[in-house]
């Protein structure tokens, strides 16, 4: 009866080392995080708060980023069917890019002048932080791939 309860400890611990792997490796390269419709719904209102829009424009922005954030997760799904990251990368950011445009046109409609650009100054800052974010991360991994191996003890 003692030998059962030895086994099901570090049985129970393999299990559940392979559920956290398992979840961890259907993440995949290139699919860190994504926004969820709560995320758009506050960037829009802060957005709307930062730049000053009434009520009308609030409404306009966060049907116009619902839509774009739709168009987007169609995109990712036709991607992830076609077996993960796409084959033809510049084909992808182009597509991205003219969704964007099309979202900062319907931007365009509904801000006054003065209220597009800060929007737009908003935008090109969130892409530098996010530059730099990615920029940090990617220089942490190297560093941790180059560490020594440590030994166990102290010394």
């Amino acid at each position: 009866m003692k030998k059962s309860k030895e086994f099901r400890f570090p049985g129970l611990l393999v299990l559940g080392m392979f559920f956290v792997l398992n979840a961890t490796a259907q993440q995949g390269p290139g699919r860190g995080f994504q926004m969820t419709e709560e995320d758009i719904k506050q960037r829009v209102e802060t957005t709307a708060k930062t730049i000053k829009m009434d009520d009308d424009q609030h409404k306009k922005a966060l049907s116009a980023e619902m839509e774009f954030y739709n168009k987007m997760q169609i995109e990712r799904q036709k991607m992830m069917n076609a077996g993960g990251p796409p084959s033809d990368r510049e084909a992808m950011r182009a597509k991205m890019m003219e969704m964007r445009d099309e979202r900062n046109a319907r931007y365009e409609e509904i801000l006054t002048p003065e209220q597009y650009k800060q929007f737009i100054d908003m935008q090109e800052q969130r892409m530098r932080e996010m530059r730099e974010q990615r920029q940090q991360m990617n220089q942490e991994g190297e560093g941790s791939q180059e560490r020594p191996a440590r030994g166990r003890g102290r010394g």
